[in-house]
């Protein structure tokens, strides 16, 4: 895919038609694919688009538009993007979004294409790993005109269709091939890239791939049905495989207009994204202070007022020498603040987290720009709780390396500096 045919914006960015190359055809399809997903992508103006907070990237016809996280204006222009292009791929790959090996990671094949290409570039090598591996068969019943007759004649629907054809039998027969329901979701996946992807080794290798499908059925079930997909021993190394073609099945939209404005989305909510990935990199650390029995874990929703309930993003668990369970609390901030201007919500949602899982400390977790870690601040005590103290830290993770390479050194110091040499 060219330069010229990409169009880069960031979060929160506005495009207007008549720029980049973004013309009314694009804007009426994204209009359209805005409103399949209940408006939760874009806010649409009159011949402009507002992005919100997903990122990745979409494919309009064969124009693609790529949307970066924006935390910080230190950066501009190509600079800035090479960053953020970077750090996206890094943190969807940290957070489980995406599964590359290391050399696939490193390689120039990878780094030169966009997150579109990666996506797809990344379903085609499980969908050839499995091909390699033998595509699973299953059992599934099959119905319809046979000309031998096997399994159960239905004696109606023969009358109906076999009144003339005495030669068939229409039948109801139990077959063991691999015309299942997971090989049926890769090929309509294959078939969606082959019609909408741009690169010609993409193109190529799906139509080598699509021959060990030639006898298989494309996917006919709802979108919702895959999300109910289980697996079991023999089709478990289809994990992968299916998780992108969900992906791909529930992100495309084809022919919106008369200038084949198909669009092929990898949208992911930067909120979301965010909070998985600092998740991850805490998670990474949790052995580093064996001592202290440290725990980092993701928080279930516990109800706190009728069937209203809370779920703070992560806990953090230890335990001192004196076998005291101490509890922190988590909860990130895909946002840009002051160091003092927390929202009074915020610090109101971090005030009841301390009491529901009894923290005597709470975390609202920043990507940081320029500002500094004050420590923490303690909320006033009440006469209802007067033996409670506790208190909430903004904390500002420094998220990039001295060569602006995202890191998760970050995580390490958190522990170290907030556990470690912060023990009651």
């Amino acid at each position: 895919m060219s330069k010229s045919n990409t169009i880069t914006v960031f979060e929160y960015e506005r495009l207007n038609v008549g720029e980049k190359g973004f013309n009314q055809y694009h804007f009426n399809a994204l209009v359209k694919f805005n409103d399949l997903h209940g408006g939760k992508y874009f806010t649409i103006g009159f011949n402009k688009i507002t992005f919100k907070s997903y990122v990745g990237v979409l494919q309009v016809g064969s124009k693609v538009i790529e949307i970066l996280p924006k935390a910080d204006d230190r950066f501009s222009g190509e600079q800035s993007r090479s960053k953020w292009q970077s750090a996206l791929l890094r943190m969807l790959q940290m957070a489980g979004y995406i599964k590359l090996n290391e050399t696939d990671s490193a390689s120039q094949s990878i780094t030169k294409r966009n997150l579109l290409d990666i996506y797809l570039y990344a379903f085609i090598k499980e969908v050839e790993r499995l091909t390699h591996l033998g595509l699973v068969k299953k059992y599934h019943q099959n119905i319809g005109n046979e000309k031998v007759l096997k399994g159960r004649l239905l004696l109606s629907k023969h009358i109906q269709h076999n009144l003339v054809h005495k030669e068939r039998f229409y039948t109801e027969h139990i077959v063991y091939d691999f015309n299942n329901k997971y090989n049926n979701i890769l090929k309509t996946a294959l078939k969606i890239v082959e019609n909408c992807s741009s690169d010609i080794s993409i193109k190529q290798t799906v139509s080598q791939q699509l021959i060990y499908f030639t006898d298989i059925d494309s996917w006919r079930g709802s979108v919702s049905e895959l999300d109910k997909l289980n697996f079991d021993r023999k089709t478990e190394q289809y994990q992968d495989a299916i998780s992108l073609a969900k992906l791909i099945i529930g992100n495309y939209c084809p022919d919106f207009s008369a200038g084949n404005q198909h669009i092929l989305a990898f949208l992911f909510d930067m909120n979301k994204l965010f909070e998985n990935y600092i998740f991850k990199c805490l998670k990474k650390y949790e052995n580093s202070l064996p001592e202290l029995n440290l725990s980092v874990r993701r928080q279930s929703k516990q109800k706190f007022w009728g069937d209203k309930t809370i779920r703070p993003d992560i806990i953090i668990s230890y335990q001192t020498k004196e076998k005291a369970l101490n509890n922190f609390v988590v909860d990130t901030k895909w946002k840009v603040i002051d160091e003092d201007t927390p929202s009074d919500n915020d610090l109101k949602q971090m005030f009841v987290y301390n009491f529901q899982f009894k923290a005597h400390k709470s975390f609202l977790f920043y990507p940081k720009t320029n500002q500094s870690n004050k420590g923490i601040t303690h909320y006033e005590i009440s006469e209802f709780a007067k033996d409670i103290n506790h208190g909430c830290e903004l904390y500002f993770a420094e998220l990039f390396d001295e060569k602006e390479n995202l890191n998760d050194k970050f995580a390490y110091d958190f522990i170290l500096n907030n556990i470690l040499y912060g023990l009651p």
